[in-house]
């Protein structure tokens, strides 16, 4: 395909994910992360709780829905947004439009803010499984800046599984961009760069369907987790 193609096969990627996961997936993802804020945040009247979003993406509902739903339910308190990736200035013009939620390019992440929850949701594999130091550094860093660090990732069982996951990201990413991944976290290697990092995990979150009943091969509960660490 010439650029043009991959260009239209790209947008047609996108707007299919929009319409046959997406939706359905935040609702999910967003109504665990503020259960899980609601539990730990210890919120009360004329509180202010500062999440740090990493890698939040171009098209960043799940923090707007996440921060939506915290602010209805805790309608005494605030809840703000700091989102970090790989924006260009025309990105930051079009997402800064909610004093609630400030995106930011990633070289700023440097600045001593320091944030009560942290999300990196979906990130870490691409970032790359087998450059273990990178993701260290980064998890470190984050960890400086939060209380409590919420990572949702995918599992691997083998190379049935691992396949299966690089089929989804494909139809999740490639619309955008988004490096796509060739291997996953297995349970040990990821327990082991908590272990690494000194983290305590303090709940796993693993037997949730993230899609409709229709996708069953990578509705699979197994693949998908959250973590929660401090």
């Amino acid at each position: 395909m010439n650029l043009g193609q991959v260009n239209i096969f790209r947008k047609f990627l996108s707007k299919f994910k929009e319409i046959i996961s997406q939706k359905y997936r935040r609702e999910v993802l967003s109504e665990i992360i503020c259960d899980e804020v609601s539990k730990l945040g210890n919120i009360k009247k004329n509180n202010k709780i500062k999440i740090l979003d990493y890698g939040s993406g171009y098209n960043p509902v799940l923090i707007k829905n996440v921060i939506n739903k915290l602010s209805n339910k805790f309608k005494e308190s605030s809840f703000e947004a700091c989102c970090y990736d790989f924006y260009t200035d025309d990105h930051l013009k079009l997402l800064n439009k909610n004093k609630n939620i400030i995106f930011k390019k990633i070289d700023d992440l440097e600045d001593s803010d320091h944030y009560d929850f942290c999300l990196i949701i979906d990130v870490l594999h691409h970032i790359g499984i087998n450059d273990d130091e990178k993701i260290s550094k980064l998890i470190k860093k984050l960890k400086l800046k939060s209380r409590f660090i919420i990572i949702k990732d995918h599992f691997q069982f083998g190379f049935f599984s691992n396949l299966l996951l690089i089929i989804m990201d494909f139809f999740s990413n490639y619309g955008d961009g988004t490096k796509i991944p060739k291997i996953y976290f297995n349970i040990n290697a990821y327990e082991k760069l908590i272990f690494k990092n000194n983290l305590s995990e303090i709940k796993r979150i693993n037997n949730i369907k993230y899609y409709k009943w229709y996708w069953p091969f990578i509705n699979n509960e197994k693949f998908q987790f959250i973590s929660i660490l401090k």
